[in-house]
Order: structure tokens, then sequence, then C-alpha cells
């Protein structure tokens, strides 16, 4: 359903609803008749009212019962309720088939809904075929993981039953011997499977062909990042994959790259100090405005937005002078500084942009320098389904912490298949898991998951030993000795294996 939208002042707001139904003069002119709800906002930034609309006709100077919004009304709406409402915003309505990103005057947008719908149960989504896979296995005593059903259902028509069965049964055999015995040291396992091969990972970037200045860490830096949870990964980049309607478009291509590129003044222009007569010169450059995509009235209009400057462009549109209103070396340098930094156009925190097409599904995909997820997802060509970052905090902050642990995983298998070095993923999945636990991205070492423990000792094997035992001493804290380190350095059995079981003798009554 199509919504009429407005930006106005509350002042007008108050007034229009205190005698309702009004008559309400706007200076605009919808050519749909037929609206009934319109949404109306304050700051340019949220929807914060809600109206009515009965009726939608053209204004009559005659008319004295109308409210008039400006000194130039076109068309009166006839509102016949006005409520407050949460904040809604305007990134949910369309127009135009584009997502709203500010309001300055008025349009009509269609509101997008979300359907809910509860989802299946997982039992009547498996297959009946694999389903009678895992029945016969479970017949004969063998309890089958689907994902190992549906490999089996490959083979099941082209053997007979006697090696069917013999099948099964092997299966049995090889997926018991890969279990976790009860009280398996998981931890150091999965640390030493992790940490052996780190070793012999290089420490390398790759570039991007032709591409100088774009590049991206792997090897043993990049699995130090993901391990320290550090908050800005070194070289942070994008994968950015365009909706179906897009992807094989090269003008859409083009436009979104131009989007996402953030450019600053200095990146297309340079910046002459006149201290004498205390104005700046803006000489744009272009050859680098083409490489950008910039055009000289981009760079006007960026900088008229600066405030406290006189802003005057020559007839030939080669330079744009900048005067400080207010004359000083102190104002000159400053508008000096916040001119450099300017942003033209484009996403903050993406510095490149650059894009291939994919050989395999011939589409487009863009690989950016930099990475700004939350503003990325916004763009209307953007398939947020696919497009990733290689910035894990971020994706936990935007995403949830259920992705930032996928994140965690799948970045550090990545990182470890890039050298040829193959670990059992479910080591990588207990890294995963222990990180992001608690609700938030915590590093391995002292800052996170090893400056917690519950063991003084464990702590105070790993760093700065000193530290952790005054303060414990200090405020009385007890030790268990439930875990490996702290049991080691008592010189008692560890809690793990033959270790967590206590044995007791209890030797036979007499029966006599």
């Amino acid at each position: 359903m199509k919504d009429l939208v407005w930006k106005d002042t509350k002042k007008n707001m108050e007034s229009l609803g205190k005698n309702l139904p009004r008559k309400y003069a706007v200076d605009f002119t919808p050519r749909d008749k037929s609206i009934k709800e319109a949404f109306i906002s304050v700051d340019g930034k949220t929807f914060t009212f809600r109206a009515v609309v009965d009726s939608i006709y053209p204004y009559d100077d005659e008319d004295q019962s109308v409210l008039k919004k400006k000194a130039s009304p076109k068309t009166v709406l006839e509102i016949t309720k006005l409520e407050k409402v949460d904040p809604i915003p305007l990134i949910e309505f369309k127009a135009s088939g584009k997502y709203l990103k500010e309001m300055k005057t008025w349009n009509i947008a269609e509101r997008s809904e979300t359907e809910m719908k509860e989802k299946e149960a997982y039992a009547s989504s498996i297959p009946k075929d694999v389903k009678e896979v895992v029945e016969d296995a479970r017949k004969i005593g063998v309890t089958l993981p689907l994902t190992v059903a549906e490999e089996v259902l490959k083979y099941k028509k082209s053997m007979d039953k006697k090696d069917y069965v013999r099948l099964l049964k092997r299966l049995q055999s090889d997926i018991s011997k890969k279990e976790i015995d009860p009280h398996e040291a998981v931890g150091i396992i999965a640390a030493q499977s992790i940490g052996e091969p780190g070793t012999q990972m290089t420490m390398r970037t790759f570039h991007f062909a032709g591409v100088r200045e774009m590049n991206v860490t792997l090897g043993l830096p990049r699995l130090i990042e993901i391990v320290d949870a550090r908050r800005i990964p070194s070289t942070p980049s994008m994968t950015i994959y365009l909706k179906k309607e897009f992807s094989k478009s090269d003008d859409s291509v083009l436009s979104v790259v131009k989007e996402l590129e953030n450019t600053s003044l200095i990146d297309v222009a340079d910046i002459i100090t006149n201290v004498a007569e205390m104005y700046l010169t803006v000489k744009p450059n272009a050859d680098r405005m083409k490489e950008r995509i910039v055009v000289f009235n981009d760079i006007l209009d960026a900088t008229e937005k600066v405030k406290g400057i006189t802003v005057i462009k020559d007839d030939k549109d080669q330079e744009i002078t900048v005067k400080p209103q207010q004359e000083s070396f102190k104002k000159l340098y400053q508008v000096q500084e916040q001119l450099k930094s300017l942003t033209i156009k484009g996403i903050p925190g993406i510095k490149r942009a650059i894009a291939r097409i994919d050989p395999s599904s011939k589409e487009w995909i863009i690989y950016t320098q930099g990475s700004n997820l939350k503003d990325v997802l916004e763009l209307d060509e953007v398939d947020g389904n696919r497009t990733y970052t290689n910035d894990i905090i971020e994706i936990a902050n935007v995403l949830g912490i259920e992705a930032g642990r996928n994140a965690i995983f799948m970045e550090s298998q990545r990182t470890l298949q890039e050298q040829g070095l193959e670990v059992d993923q479910r080591h990588l999945m207990l890294m995963a898991d222990m990180m992001t636990f608690g609700g938030g991205v915590r590093a391995v070492g002292r800052q996170g998951i090893s400056g917690r423990k519950s063991s003084v000792l464990a702590r105070a094997a790993f760093e700065i030993t000193t530290k952790h035992l005054l303060r414990a001493g200090l405020i009385g804290e007890v030790d268990p000795l439930s875990g490996v380190a702290e049991n080691i350095i008592v010189g008692q059995p560890i809690t793990l294996g033959t270790g967590a079981v206590n044995l007791v003798y209890k030797g036979l009554k007499n029966t006599k």
C-alpha cells in the first residue's frame, strides 16, 4: 500500500492535531489522489507522526478553514486523524524502488512489510529417502548422522542388501573411532591442533593484480589477528555481491562502485594556501577525477556544505576559491585541514572498490579496501545474504554473536587452508565457541579467555605471575584445582581421562 510522506515542523503538527478533522494546505501535488495514510518526519531522519487522509483536492484561495504549511500552497489534504508514533526509520520505506535515506520535501513511498512465519519442524524437512537410510541403520543398532545418511543414499540403489548392511556397520565402526572419550582434554588437543600447523605458516600478503594499494593480510599475521580479536584488522576488506537483477549489468556495477568509494577532496584535487591574501585555492586534477568518477560539481557541492567559509568558483569550472569568514592564520589552516579530509562522495571507511567478473557465475563481484558492513547492506543493489567482510567484530556488532562465531570459524579455516594446512574443523569450532560463548567476541590471550579463568594458579602460569598471586592473596581468593595447569603446578594428577575417575575399594562383607 502506498503512503504519502513529507517533512514538516513540530509546531505545524501540534497545531494540526488540535482540531481534527482539519484541512491542511501543502506546497506539493501528489499524483495519486487515492492515498489514505501519511507519515510525517520532523527531523528528516525518522517518521514520528502518522496521519489518516480522507481526501486530496486542489487548493482554493477562498477557503478560509485551511491551515497552510507554506505561503504558496497547491493541494489540500483533509486529515481526520493525527497521532504521534514511535520513531520509524526512513529505511522502512521505498520510493521509486529505492529505500529512503533522507527526508527533505515529500514523496509517495511504499512501506516494506516483514512476513513472520513459524519455522517448520526440522524432522519434517528431512527427505523421505534419507529417513529410510537412518531407519535401516537403527534396525541393526547403528546410529547415523544425517549428513552421512545423505552420502549413503547415493550408493544404496547400486548395492545388494548384504553389502548395504556391511557398509552401515563399517560406518558405525569409523564413527565410533572418531568420537571423543569421556573426560578427554579437548582444549589441549584443539590448541595443539591449531598451534602446531601455525608454526609452519608464512608471513605473506596477497596483492590484487594491477591494484597497488589493495592487499589482504594472510598467513600467521591473520591467524594472530583472529585469536587476538583485534577491533580493527590490519587490512579490512569486503566481498560484495549484487542482487540478480543488477549482478550482470555494467552500469549498475559502476553506479555501486561510485557509491561505495569514499573520496576525499585531497584524493582528486590540490589545495594551495595563499597566506598573503588569506584564501585557499582548490585545483581539481582531471586524471584523478576520472579515476574516481568525480565531476567538478561534486567537489563544488561538498565544499559549499562546509560552514564558516565563502566559496567562489571561476567561470571555466577549473578551480574553486575558498575564503574563511573569520580572517586569521589559525582559521586559514583549520579550513585547510578540514578541506583535506572533506568527503565528496561514498561510504565512510571504504577507501577503494574494484569490480571483477566471477568466471564460474559470470556475475560482477565487488572487492573493497576498508569495511563498513552496516552502510553497505543499506544499498538497494547489494545482496545482503552473500555480502561478506573479514572484520569479525563488525560482523558480531551488525549481525549478532552467532554470525560472529561463524565468522571466526570461517576466517581461521580459510587462513589455514590457503597455506595448505588441514585442521579438523571441530577444533576450530571449539575455539570459536570459547571466544563467543559469553555474548561478545573475546581474545584468547590475557585480555580474554586466559585472563578470566577461575583458577588463580592457571592465570599466574600464563602471564604476569606476581600480579595475579598478589591480588588473589589480598582478596582471599580460593583455587578449586579443577583444571590442568594448576594440578600440574601442585604435582597431583589432572582431572582428565583416568584422573577424572575416583576408585573406591569396598571389601567383601563377612558372610559367616
